[in-house]
Formats: structure tokens, sequence, C-alpha cells
């Protein structure tokens, strides 16, 4: 089978990378501030912004909040890093709202801050990274009806809110739904911290108040997991269809056993890339893209062998 690769969409940063290394000292840092290690996602994004730290010879400092609700974990962090006098700052945040403020005094020290998915809600940033969160939404949509036959009831585990990926793949979802599978209706939403868990937790609690239910959408691919595992104890595996975010591992094996519908994919380790690569060339003072934004895919089970990984996930035997 052909295999398609996902190419990594910046050209000009991999260029600003090359010529921004040499202007950055060595004793000088990169930090990242990190929602959560124990999130897929965010492994694949260290793992993208560490390999183009290697490549450049520059110190990458990773400060994990341990939680999406860590917020005032995470506005230390900052501040540490900060106070240590990094060059610049990369900014996953627990809520952009709430870093908000720690984000501007850091830049206002001279301190760029480049966002990453979850940006810090500031317009002082020197730039942003992200997947099209919204068209991950809508293609989640688009799969979620077809997979249950364009009718019936579905549920959102939307993920965490005051972030702006969840927030915008919820969106996206509803939206398509509304314009383009009207039989379909969606009967709760819930918006928990992205962890498998309380996605189970929850699950559960709908096997009992929705005995129509036909589809789960979930926001990431952790929650999904957590709903799958509540369906097939229920025993309401393969009536009802599970669709969801991000590639990790743990949908690629769920895409194996066929028990998702689908996954929208977004290019994690490309974003975690890109992020390092703004932030060093803001560091040194050099011209910076200031949204970069990575197109969204498509991953059912057919397809998985399709797929180029190198700029999506990490490899399974990578630790931060």
């Amino acid at each position: 089978m052909t295999r398609s690769p996902i190419r990594f969409a910046g050209s000009l940063a991999a260029l600003l990378l090359l010529s921004t290394a040499p202007a950055l000292a060595q004793d000088k840092a990169i930090g990242f501030a990190i929602p959560n290690l124990a999130s897929s996602f965010w492994i694949s994004a260290v793992y993208g912004a560490e390999q183009e730290a290697k490549a450049a010879g520059v110190t990458l400092v990773k400060l994990n909040a341990g939680g999406d609700a860590n917020s005032s974990q995470q506005i230390a962090q900052i501040q540490d890093l900060a106070q240590r006098g990094v060059a610049a700052i990369i900014v996953g945040a627990t809520n952009g709202d709430a870093v908000r403020a720690v984000v501007e005094q850091a830049v206002g020290r001279g301190i760029p801050v480049v966002g990453i998915s979850s940006p810090p809600n500031s317009d002082r940033l020197s730039a942003t990274v992200s997947a099209d969160h919204y068209d991950m939404g809508r293609l989640q949509a688009r799969c979620l009806a077809q997979a249950i036959g364009g009718k019936g009831e579905v549920a959102m585990m939307a993920g965490p809110t005051g972030q702006a990926w969840s927030d915008l793949r919820a969106k996206g979802f509803r939206e398509t739904l509304a314009k383009e599978a009207p039989g379909v209706t969606v009967v709760a939403e819930s918006r928990l911290a992205d962890n498998r868990n309380a996605a189970l937790t929850t699950a559960e609690d709908w096997t009992q108040r929705f005995p129509d239910l036909k589809g789960v959408y979930a926001a990431t691919d952790d929650m999904a997991a957590g709903v799958v595992a509540a369906m097939k104890a229920a025993g309401r595996m393969p009536a009802v269809r599970v669709s969801a975010s991000n590639f990790s591992p743990t949908a690629q094996q769920l895409l194996k056993d066929r028990e998702l519908a689908c996954t929208s994919i977004q290019q994690v380790v490309a974003q975690g890339r890109a992020a390092f690569t703004q932030a060093l060339a803001a560091a040194a003072k050099k011209p910076v893209e200031a949204k970069v934004v990575l197109p969204a895919l498509l991953v059912t089970s057919d397809t998985l062998g399709e797929v180029d990984l190198s700029s999506v996930v990490a490899p399974a035997d990578y630790r931060p």
C-alpha cells in the first residue's frame, strides 16, 4: 500500500532554525510550560520540541503543571522560568485566561512567549502554533454522523473548559452536525479535564441515562478510551460508535481493534517542532510566523496503515 506522509508545513520555520541557532548564546535556554505530561498529546509535543532543541544545541527546560486544573502551579512555573532568565518561553496553557497576567509579565521583561495548542489569551505573544481544531471537530461530526446512519442521539465528551482547542473542536462538531446532519441530536455534553478515568465515570452514567445513545464524540483519544471501556462494560459496543482526536498510541490500538469509528488527527510532533523554532527565532530577534496552523486529517481503521507517524506522535518508547 502506498504510504501518504503527513508533511510538516513549516518550511520557513526550518530555515529560521538554521539561521537563528548560532545567534542564541549557548548558556541560554528556552522554557516549556506544559499543562500535563500524563497526556499523550503533550508527550508528543515535547518530543518535537526536544528534537529541534537538540539540533540547535539549545537546552529545553520543561516544567509540568501536572493537570489542566493546576493553573496556580503553572503560573508559579512561568514565573520561575522568567526569573531564570530563559531566552523564550513556550506555553501550553492550563487555562488561557488564568495565565495571561504572568505571561504578559514575562513579555514585559523582554522574554518572548510562544503559545502552543492552548495558548495564553494574550495579544502579546510572539507566535501561536496549533492544529486546525475547528476542522478536527468538523471531521469528527461527519465521521460520526455517517457511522450512525445520519440520525440518532449522540453525547459529547468535549474536554476542559477555558482551553481554546477543546472549545474550537466542540464548536466545529456542533455546528457541522447542525448544518450537515440535522437528524443527529446532542443529548449531553461534559466539559471534563482530559482524563480517561473521569471520562469512564461519566460514560458509565450515560449508559444508564441514554438507552438510545448511538454515538459519542470524544475531544481526545484518552477520553475516548474511557468511553470505550464504559460502553464495552455495559454491553453497548459496537452499537454505540465513538470518535476521537489526536492519534496517540491509544487511538492507534483502538483503531486496530475497530473500537473507534475514526480519529481526527493533528500533527502534534510537528507542533512541538514549530513552537520551538518560533521561540528560537523570537529569542534571536529574527522574524517569526505569528500564526502557524497545521492542517487536520481523518484516520479510520481502513486508512491506519497509510499514515506517516513521524510528525504526528512520539515513538512509543519515548519518555520526556
